[in-house]
Order: structure tokens, then sequence, then C-alpha cells
């Protein structure tokens, strides 16, 4: 992972650490251990985004009442906000779409 990139995950976390959403942000929390994100919203019209969600339906539904949970592994949920971050067309979308579903 590029070093900006590492800095975008870490401020994602520590933004979500403070528990407070930004404006514009919405909190999420990745696989087993519920670690908390704060991603822009600008980040949900994105395919592997979809994905996430369409993955949070089918696991939760859509009563979740403690925050959104996304189904995947840390490791996997900080790909795809570095490969989104990084900008459209350069990641290789079937890797992380199996990455994503595994």
């Amino acid at each position: 992972m590029k070093t900006s990139l590492k800095k975008l995950v870490e401020k994602a976390r520590l933004i979500g650490n403070r528990r407070r959403t930004p404006v514009g942000c919405l909190p999420l929390y990745v696989g087993e251990e519920q670690q908390r994100f704060v991603v822009p919203t600008s980040f949900l019209s994105h395919p592997l985004f979809r994905i996430l969600f369409e993955m949070a339906y089918s696991e939760y539904g859509f009563d979740q009442e403690s925050g959104l949970s996304v189904p995947c592994d840390v490791s996997v949920f900080e790909e795809v906000v570095g490969a989104i971050e990084a900008g459209r067309g350069r990641f290789d979308l079937r890797k992380l779409v199996g990455e994503i579903g595994s």
C-alpha cells in the first residue's frame, strides 16, 4: 500500500476513534472486530461500496441498531478504501471483488 494510502486509512481510523462523524461522512463498522471507520459519503456511489452494502444487507438486513456493519476483513476494507482514493481504473476490480466475497 502506498504511503499516502496508509495515511488515508490511518486518518479514517483516527476520525473514527473520536466517535463523532464529520459532516459529509458515514461511520462503518468492519469485520468481526467491528473496527470503526469514517468514510466520505462520496464513496457510496462507487461500485465496490455497492458490493459491500449488498453484503451488509444480505448478512444483517437494514435493521442494524448500532451502526452499519460491513461483513468483510478489515484488510480488504482498507484495500477498497485505498483503491477508491487512488482513483478509478487503478485497481484490479476482479481481485478486490474476489477478496470481498471470501
